[in-house]
């Protein structure tokens, strides 16, 4: 006796087939989340079962299924060293789907492990949820839905497309419950959480600026954050600098934060921007807003330089409000700031501080060196490039101001503060980002990784800190259009390709995206943002600002129940039959005769009104006779012939006249 082979298969082919396809859609998510032997289990146990399906195959015994058990098991705790955990629990989730798929054999067995599918779909939602993920889990729902109707109906269950659209409309008759327990289910003040904190998108600012830092952030596409203008138009794309964080101390073209400093005091004149920013998670503490933020927001810090920070690392999406004015200036330089950002490079070469004596000779003001500054950047054939190459060593920022002269947007801020240093003049380098995608459909900019940029500032006295951007004359185009499209338009001038025909597909490509991306905005903010909150709001708006828990609890006990009591009446109304395809064409067939002056009475039986048509009709005579003589046998014959017969002859009989 073989104590590994259990009792026979007996559960139908095609519907295990539609189980085992739901199955695995449900786990692909989770790939790279967990065990990737559990998928390999997953899916050897998925053919295994199709394997056993076969005439005389046999499930395996209880045996079998303890020894597979503690071999998973076992392997789950080679794997991660313990059982506690998202990973390890989700790895032994999967391999108690794959045990139990393997000994489906009943209509609980198959119930059971299509509950399992549903909730394995819905782990995918511990590790994000956006707007795609949830449909992609609808998909899922509605092919496990479908397989289970295809069960239940059994061996005549037809064709599977008649499966997948009842558990889509299955699907669909749960979606006012779920609207329903969605909006009105008491809920606390935080936002949906995931267990896991979503990938950073490279969104946090460093404290430290090497050559070639923010050019690895800017190759990514990634969104950083998004950011609405609700009191007016969005100012243009040149003037959209996004401030994130400020270096204090520098050596050559490397920088970093530095000590903490004194927060300067700020005069709040000129115009005001308002804007509403959903940041994505990026792990940092770095919270941004348009140059220059002037009011704290809640969780949030004004630090030195003028840049917002927050409490704790930003590790779930945050919408926040701000407020900026772009002429915001400080009245004074506190003196630790005034000693930080005049301290010169440990290093400084004789050419270097040659260059700098000849501009602080021809011009003893402050701002007339910056100018020079930028003058010689622009005049000495120096090139903007994501892949300037390696700057190391000492004399890393001579072999870039006199060697190549090749470099991004680091390389020219870092560059630039520490020759005004040298001068004796305040400066200190800034990051965050430029530009940005407007949606015009959803009146909002999209700030991703590719706008990263870095710029530098320098003090006036009497008129505070001062932009200082060297990108405006290295790569102007650059800050008009926006990186993607700068290194887009400049590819396509290399390559000669026909830019009329590129541009067109590239604004096809371009609208699509924008309304997906619209979409997966409102997401974002009206569902997965829809906290405790938001409720209240929503409530206050229908006229329930002042419910009590307990009273939203019963409202909602009894809106299910009177919700459910409507379609379970909608259910059980009376329907109508319908007709199949030989009714169709009979009818068909009488309202041709009809037409030619022979009407059926409503007592008179298909032999009689078909011999009195064919008296009628006598050019028609035959024809009327097979037809008739084929729809009898088809409605009344032992072994009736093909429908297809008597369709074919109806669609063939011409025009009657008598």
């Amino acid at each position: 006796m073989n104590v590994l082979r259990g009792p026979h298969s007996a559960i139908a082919t095609p519907p295990l087939v539609a189980l085992e396809l739901g199955l695995a859609l449900a786990a692909a998510p989770l790939f790279g989340h967990v065990a990737g032997w559990t998928f390999a289990l997953l899916f050897a146990a998925g053919a295994a079962r199709l394997l056993m399906n076969r005439p005389g195959g046999r499930l395996p015994s209880l045996v079998g299924k303890v020894l597979l058990f503690g071999l998973g098991f076992g392997g789950i705790l080679l794997t991660y060293g313990v059982f506690v955990g998202i990973a390890p629990g989700l790895s032994g989730l999967l391999l108690l789907v794959s045990l139990k798929l393997l000994e489906t054999n009943t209509v609980r067995d198959f119930q059971v492990i299509a509950l399992l599918g549903f909730f394995l779909a819905l782990c995918a939602l511990f590790f994000a949820q956006n707007l795609g993920l949830w449909l992609y889990v609808l998909a899922v729902f509605v092919v496990l839905s479908a397989a289970l109707v295809h069960f239940h109906r059994g061996p005549g269950a037809g064709r599977p497309g008649r499966s997948v659209k009842l558990g889509a409309v299955l699907l669909l008759q749960a979606l006012p419950i779920v609207a329903l327990l969605f909006a009105f289910f008491p809920r606390g003040s935080q936002q949906t959480i995931v267990l896991t904190p979503p990938p950073a998108t490279g969104g946090g600012m460093s404290d430290q600026l090497s050559p070639g830092s923010v050019a690895a952030l800017a190759l990514g596409s990634a969104v950083v954050f998004r950011a609405e203008f609700p009191d007016g138009p969005v100012p243009s794309l040149p003037a959209l600098y996004w401030r994130g964080g400020v270096l204090w101390r520098g050596n050559g073209l490397s920088w970093q934060r530095g000590p903490n400093l004194s927060a300067e005091d700020a005069a709040l004149r000129g115009p005001t921007i308002r804007q509403r920013i959903v940041l994505e998670p990026h792990g940092g503490l770095a919270l941004f807003a348009l140059d220059r933020p002037a009011t704290e927001i809640r969780g949030a810090y004004l630090a030195a330089g003028g840049v917002l920070q927050t409490q704790r690392p930003v590790l779930k999406q945050v919408p926040y409000e701000v407020i900026s004015r772009p002429e915001n200036r400080e009245t004074e330089l506190p003196s630790d700031q005034r000693r930080e950002t005049l301290r010169p490079p440990p290093r400084v070469s004789p050419q270097l501080q040659a260059l700098v004596a000849r501009w602080r000779q021809a011009h003893p003001a402050d701002r007339d060196v910056a100018e020079a500054a930028l003058r010689y950047f622009r005049t000495e054939r120096f090139t903007y490039s994501l892949e300037p190459g390696t700057y190391t060593g000492p004399g890393a920022l001579d072999e870039f101001l006199f060697g190549r002269r090749t470099g991004f947007c680091e390389h020219y801020a870092a560059a630039l503060a520490t020759l005004l240093r040298v001068a004796g003049i305040p400066s200190r380098v800034v990051l965050g980002y430029h530009g940005g995608e407007y949606n015009a459909r959803g009146r909002y900019v999209i700030v991703r990784q590719s706008d990263a940029h870095a710029w530098c500032e320098f003090w006036v006295k009497g008129e505070g800190w001062q932009r200082l951007d060297p990108t405006e004359v290295i790569a102007p185009d650059r800050l008009s259009s926006g990186l993607a499209n700068y290194l887009e338009t400049r590819a396509a001038n290399a390559s000669g390709r026909d830019s009329s025909t590129a541009a067109g597909w590239r604004e096809v490509r371009r609208d699509l995206r924008l309304v997906w991306d619209n979409l997966s905005y409102r997401w974002d903010l009206h569902v997965l943002s829809f906290d405790g909150d938001g409720q209240q709001s929503f409530l206050a708006n229908l006229g329930f600002g002042n419910f009590r828990w307990w009273e939203m609890t019963l409202t909602l006990l009894v809106g299910t129940a009177l919700l459910l009591g409507v379609l379970g009446l909608w259910q059980r109304r009376p329907r109508r039959a319908p007709a199949d395809a030989v009714t169709r064409a009979y009818a068909l067939f009488c309202a041709a005769l009809a037409a030619a002056g022979v009407r059926r009475e409503p007592w008179e039986g298909p032999l009689h009104f078909g011999e009195r048509a064919a008296a009628h009709c006598a050019p028609h005579a035959p024809a009327i006779r097979e037809i008739t003589a084929l729809y009898l046998r088809l409605r009344y014959a032992a072994a009736p012939p093909p429908p297809a017969t008597f369709l074919r002859a109806v669609r063939a009989l011409p025009r009657l006249r008598p």
